[in-house]
């Protein structure tokens, strides 16, 4: 008789006696209760004992809550130790619980007890404000519509004025706390003398501190530059930290307790920097000025366009740019974006020369200690003249310059340029006659480049008897291959022949051939 269950009449015959008893299947008992408030519209109640008998008899099953049946299209689970059902409420309030089987009821009514439960409450700072405390069955009116006694303790003090900020589910409660110091603090919610057990604890947290306040930069112009805020008491007791200049809300790259890192565009202006914690704030006047991060343009000796990469500039500034103490650049324009400023360079030489940017006499931050190069000089072609002078054409030359014969040290004195092309200098000495290149280096100003060139030759009608004349011609172009050996053979032959007994003869018979490879080696 393991799988029956319900009422029993048991008839016991012996011979003409007859006992009827009327009884029943044992009755099922009640355990414990437990209630998962997943949601306001997905709650749950599982009730755990014994006898509910097996499954087959869910439907002679019969469950009360407070005096209402629960549908069976509310069960989620049944068998004979433990019952799902689904089951809304949102008050703090109490409800008996009976279970019968086919007509055998519990034995007495199990009492569930809803109790106020609170899952989170925000933290404030120690001028006190509202308390917002989050849970389930927060009610401050009762189902019948009146006011519940309702009642909020955090730590010593009464936190005024509660009140659920909604009569539909009461999942949210406010209140208002007076100022206060502490962390870790108790909080107790109360209903109709049914208070709340195992609440998170409250904690008050300082306002924030501002220390000082500076601008980091990145070389990279696709980022935007960095301010620093060191204090104290930043981010403790709250995670909300907003940054704000004016009103306008900053972007919070890092934050630690000591100091917070916002990221600032690049066309800021000076204002107020305020750091809110959570409700409380902090608030501090900042001057921004302009500062610069890269260069750009391609400068020559002769002046150019040049782009001053930075951030904080704006239309309205007029900012003075002096490059090395001497050379002027003149303002040309600003971009709306307030991080390029263009301006025309007048002529000038060097390298790694000093950029002195002011707007109203204040010097404007170079914090990667960037400095402006001109183009160094470019060698084309190099002549040297018959009298001895050597013209080297090119573009960006300029003065101060100096020029040195490498591999024949010997200096050339006196340059001269015209029109940033063409630099003209005098060798106070003869080169050698037995060596035909030289390489010569060119410096403006700091700015190097070197370049080679072939000594001037002596036409032929100008040779004499006791040997060649020390006047020399250099070929004023890059000598290919071929024209160099043919150059050389020509210096050869000239050689030897100057250590001929009869020169004149031996010129006027080869003559017509060396006017020819002097004419070859020109082209």
């Amino acid at each position: 008789m393991d799988d029956l269950a319900g009422l029993i009449d048991l008839e016991l015959i012996e011979g003409l006696y007859e006992t009827t008893l009327n009884t029943s299947f044992g009755n099922p008992k009640i355990s414990k209760i437990e209630y998962s408030p997943a949601s306001t519209s997905q709650s749950f109640i599982t009730i755990f004992g014994e006898d509910f008998r097996d499954v087959k008899y869910k439907v002679n099953s019969l469950i009360t809550v407070g005096g209402s049946t629960i549908l069976q299209s509310s069960y989620i689970f049944y068998n004979e130790s433990m019952i799902i059902f689904k089951f809304i409420n949102t008050l703090t309030k109490s409800f008996d619980i009976d279970v019968s089987v086919k007509g055998v009821k519990s034995i007495q009514p199990f009492k569930l007890q809803f109790k106020p439960k609170v899952t989170q409450i925000n933290t404030l700072p120690e001028l006190g404000g509202i308390v917002t405390i989050k849970g389930f069955f927060l009610n401050s009116k009762s189902d019948n519509g009146t006011n519940t006694n309702l009642l909020v303790k955090i730590g010593t003090k009464t936190c005024t004025s509660p009140t659920s900020t909604s009569s539909d589910n009461y999942i949210t409660l406010i209140c208002n706390l007076e100022s206060g110091v502490g962390s870790d603090l108790p909080v107790v919610v109360s209903i109709d003398g049914i208070s709340s057990v195992d609440s998170p604890n409250f904690s008050y947290y300082r306002s924030p501190t501002l220390g000082s306040i500076y601008i980091g930069g990145s070389g990279n112009l696709t980022e935007h530059p960095f301010m620093n805020i060191s204090g104290s008491d930043l981010t403790s007791g709250s995670d909300n930290i907003t940054v704000y200049l004016d009103s306008k809300s900053l972007k919070v790259i890092s934050k630690f307790n000591e100091y917070l890192i916002v990221e600032l565009p690049i066309n800021s202006q000076s204002g107020n920097i305020t750091v809110f914690k959570g409700l409380a704030s902090s608030s501090r006047a900042f001057s921004i000025k302009p500062i610069i991060r890269k260069l750009s343009g391609f400068i020559e000796t002769q002046g150019g366009e040049l782009s001053i990469h930075g951030a904080f500039f704006h239309d309205n500034d007029k900012p003075l740019i002096i490059i090395n103490d001497n050379i002027d650049c003149k303002l040309k324009s600003i971009n709306l974006a307030g991080d390029i400023v263009s301006c025309d360079l007048s002529n000038g030489t060097g390298k790694d020369l000093i950029i002195d940017m002011r707007l109203n006499n204040s010097i404007i931050s170079n914090p990667n200690d960037i400095k402006f190069s001109y183009q160094p000089p470019i060698i084309n072609s190099i002549v040297h003249n018959f009298d001895n002078s050597i013209s080297i054409v090119g573009s960006s030359h300029g003065l101060p310059s100096t020029i040195n014969i490498i591999n024949y040290p010997l200096p050339c004195y006196d340059p001269k340029v015209i029109n940033f092309t063409t630099t003209i200098c005098k060798l106070v000495s003869s080169l050698p006659n037995d060596t035909l290149e030289f390489e010569i280096q060119l410096n403006v100003n700091g700015l190097i480049v070197n370049g080679t060139f072939l000594r001037y030759l002596i036409p032929p009608e100008n040779i004499i008897k006791n040997g060649i004349s020390r006047s020399s011609l250099i070929i004023a172009i890059v000598v290919p291959t071929v024209s160099l050996a043919i150059g050389l053979l020509i210096f050869a032959l000239l050689f030897r022949f100057q250590r001929m007994k009869n020169i004149k003869s031996s010129i006027k018979n080869s003559i017509s051939k060396t006017k020819k490879k002097i004419e070859f080696a020109f082209k």
